[in-house]
């Protein structure tokens, strides 16, 4: 489901800004974007969207500005001064006299202290951690909202449905009675006037054949039974996503075998009006939680 969620804030030492974004996916996938120093709280991070978020891929953007720490030591004075000494010898060694620049000296591995910024970063790890939180507060209000903006397409979705399948209910009987009578047709037509006619109990037989093959009877029932399956989640369902999703499957199956057993113009045309109905919900639902 889609939807917005963000949260600052702001004192003395630190600001801190979260924004999170989720898309429609049929699972739960986090993505994080961390400064650099935050970058092994990755997993915490995706802990706290776990608990709030169960379907969509959600993006967690989190920035965060220090006011430096006059008392904090960046650099690894006593390794510097080592490097300085040894690049010295080796100029010296291979006749190289040229300065060595403090600049040059900073970009050496070590230099810059990472448990300083490391330090900071647990200082500053609780203030990140509850901005996240009510930014994913913010984002379930808005998916909520968003939930809610979806019930009446569902609803005139699931309504339409509801008249289609009526509609079939009501034209499966007559494709039998149809068959028998065309047979008859046929089998007339087919005889001439000293051919001896088939007798009833034939034709009786294949016309039951034919109907129990074309019977579409259970296959309405069941899914009168996942249209009301599907409203009643709607209405009162607990993270109802994934549990639509089946059910919409469930529906494509029972308009798949209908469609199959159909023998019938008006009928197959009912059906696949149904099947394009059922496209309609399945392409709502990754909208769904």
């Amino acid at each position: 489901m889609t939807g917005h969620g963000q949260a600052r804030s702001h004192d003395a030492q630190d600001a801190v800004e979260v924004e999170v974004r989720s898309v429609n996916h049929r699972y739960l996938k986090v993505h994080a974007h961390l400064p650099e120093t935050y970058a092994y709280r990755e997993g915490e991070i995706e802990e706290l969207v776990r608990e709030n978020v169960k379907r969509g891929a959600v993006d967690v953007d989190v920035r965060v500005t220090s006011a430096p720490d006059e008392n904090a030591e960046p650099f690894d004075v006593e390794l510097v001064k080592v490097y300085h000494k040894k690049l010295k010898a080796v100029g010296k060694k291979i006749g190289i006299g040229s300065k060595v620049s403090m600049e040059s000296l900073l970009t050496l591995p070590g230099v810059i202290r990472r448990d300083s910024a490391r330090n900071g970063s647990e200082r500053v790890w609780p203030k990140v951690a509850k901005a996240v939180k009510e930014a994913l507060k913010d984002l379930e209000a808005a998916r909520k909202r968003e939930g809610d903006r979806l019930k009446k397409p569902l609803g005139v979705i699931l309504k339409e449905m509801a008249r289609l399948l009526e509609e079939v209910r009501g034209l499966a009987p007559g494709v039998v009675e149809q068959y028998r009578d065309r047979l008859k047709e046929r089998v007339a037509r087919l005889l001439s006037g000293n051919d001896p006619p088939i007798p009833a109990p034939d034709l009786g037989r294949e016309v039951a054949l034919f109907a129990d093959r074309c019977d579409i009877s259970e296959e309405i029932a069941r899914q009168e039974s996942h249209l009301k399956e599907f409203d009643d989640l709607m209405v009162k369902g607990d993270e109802p996503g994934r549990r639509l999703d089946f059910i919409s499957q469930e529906m494509l199956r029972e308009a798949n075998t209908m469609g199959s057993k159909a023998n019938d113009s008006k009928l197959t045309s009912r059906i696949v009006s149904m099947k394009a109905e059922i496209e309609k919900l399945k392409e709502q639902i990754q909208n769904i939680e």
